[in-house]
């Protein structure tokens, strides 16, 4: 039988990606509402987040290391059976009406444990499936794969709810996940990279850290990268008080929820299109870091502020519009700048950097909701008397409340960002890889400092 290779392949991958995730989301989103009605509380909320994104952060070093090392159809097969797993496991719990929280921390934190191998190993796989012309292309492919789904995967599951339970949408989320198994089946992938002729292996368990000393080694890697873990731990922020901030303001309407998220995904499918379609630019950083101040601006602030279910929908498609831009292009820069047969583990490496935002937010968002800011912001109280009048008081004027602080930081990162020439430069400072590295090509590319660069901040820091 004649196997699809090249974009081919690539795009029926993406195809069983596309409707699995459209299952994922279904599950994510009613596992949410149940989370929500039985405790109602912010932290558990969030701790369900943090067990799956620990599970991403631990085992990431470990797989970026398998990814370069093993066959790449294998490695995809292994992160699917992993959500396949968590899933089956679910249908039990929810059938026989015994599921715990602590059942749902287990879960995630396994499912998480696969996960940590998709996002790399999907990274890699477009440097040797693409031409370099269509990496952005690619990218913006697999953005739409995590944002399209939003448009209505939320309001199917928020429908099937009222009319049928949560089991049956578990089992949809169960056949979509066969249904990507299958497309890998199908598809032919070019064989793994290999380091340059002479080039010697670490041990397996050095290897893990030569995707961290990769970037570390390298001034510009290094200095979009501390950039890049500043505006994830505050996106992340936003990202697990996203539900609780609409339901807060719609009277925990599930519906309006739903709609709030739908209406957020149209920008992620236009920025996504966008991006798509349009050639790939030779200033990607800047227009990263413009994205980035959009974000923060409009996306964050705005959705702290307005408590009208148009508003809420305004800011999540700015949110979305803004983010296959910074991610779609940041990601394209390192396949561009990074060998081919190091790119599993460097973007292993800079997925465990960046999840680690997940956690750390977890940690500071819920107590710091519930302890702290919403005693403050309480009707009568400091906080509720100077800045009610902005975003509210109780519960949902604390969620509003740090929303528009993380929009504020997350401005001011991206001006420090444009002071360094070290980040907005990168393009110019360091040069493209060849998708076949010569024998004699440096692992570890080297950039130069400048005059220019010594009179600036080294670099964005949390």
């Amino acid at each position: 039988m004649l196997r699809p290779s090249g974009f081919a392949a690539f795009f029926v991958l993406w195809c069983g990606q596309f409707l699995s995730v459209i299952g994922t989301r279904m599950t994510n989103f009613a596992i949410s509402i149940w989370v929500w009605d039985a405790t109602g509380s912010t932290t558990e909320f969030a701790l369900t987040m943090f067990f799956a994104f620990a599970g991403t952060v631990i085992f990431s070093p470990v797989a970026g290391t398998f990814i370069d090392r093993w066959n790449r159809k294998l490695t995809m097969l292994l992160s699917d059976l992993g959500s396949g797993l968590a899933t089956v496991t679910m249908v039990v719990l929810f059938a026989t009406d015994s599921t715990a929280m602590w059942h749902l921390y287990l879960i995630n934190f396994v499912s998480g444990s696969f996960m940590a191998f998709q996002v790399p190993v999907f990274q890699a796989t477009i440097t040797t499936m693409l031409a370099k012309a269509n990496y952005t292309r690619g990218n913006a492919m697999m953005f739409a794969v995590r944002s399209t789904p939003e448009l209505f995967a939320p309001l199917v599951a928020a429908m099937l709810l009222t009319v049928a339970s949560l089991e049956t949408v578990l089992l949809i989320d169960l056949v979509t996940f066969l249904f990507a198994v299958g497309t890998v089946m199908l598809v032919t992938l070019p064989p793994t990279p290999k380091a340059p002729e002479g080039e010697q292996r670490p041990k397996f368990w050095q290897d893990c850290l030569t995707g961290f000393r990769y970037i570390l080694r390298n001034k510009s890697l290094r200095n979009v990268e501390l950039f890049l873990i500043g505006i994830n731990v505050l996106a992340s922020v936003g990202y697990l008080l996203l539900r609780p901030m609409a339901l807060a303001r719609t009277g925990d309407d599930a519906g309006s929820l739903a709609l709030v998220l739908a209406t957020g995904a149209i920008g992620g499918v236009a920025g996504a299109l966008l991006i798509g379609v349009l050639k790939s630019p030779k200033d990607k950083m800047v227009r990263v870091l413009w994205a980035t101040v959009a974000f923060s601006l409009v996306g964050r602030v705005l959705y702290g502020v307005t408590d009208m279910i148009l508003f809420l929908g305004v800011a999540l498609i700015v949110v979305h519009l803004c983010i296959p831009i910074i991610d779609g292009y940041t990601n394209t820069v390192w396949q561009e700048k990074v060998e081919p047969h190091m790119q599993g583990r460097v973007f292993a490496a800079r997925q465990f950097v960046e999840e680690m935002s997940i956690p750390i937010a977890t940690v500071m968002a819920g107590p710091l909701i519930e302890s702290v800011i919403t005693p403050w912001m309480t009707p009568g109280s400091g906080g509720a008397e100077s800045l009610g009048w902005l975003v509210g008081t109780g519960q949902a004027g604390a969620i509003g409340l740090m929303f528009v602080v993380i929009g504020v930081l997350g401005t001011a990162l991206a001006v420090a960002a444009f002071l360094s020439p070290s980040v907005r430069r990168v393009e110019t400072l360091l040069p493209d890889q060849d998708t076949e590295p010569p024998a004699e090509a440096s692992t570890v590319p080297t950039d130069v400092d400048t005059d220019e660069d010594a009179a600036v901040p080294a670099g964005v820091r949390r």
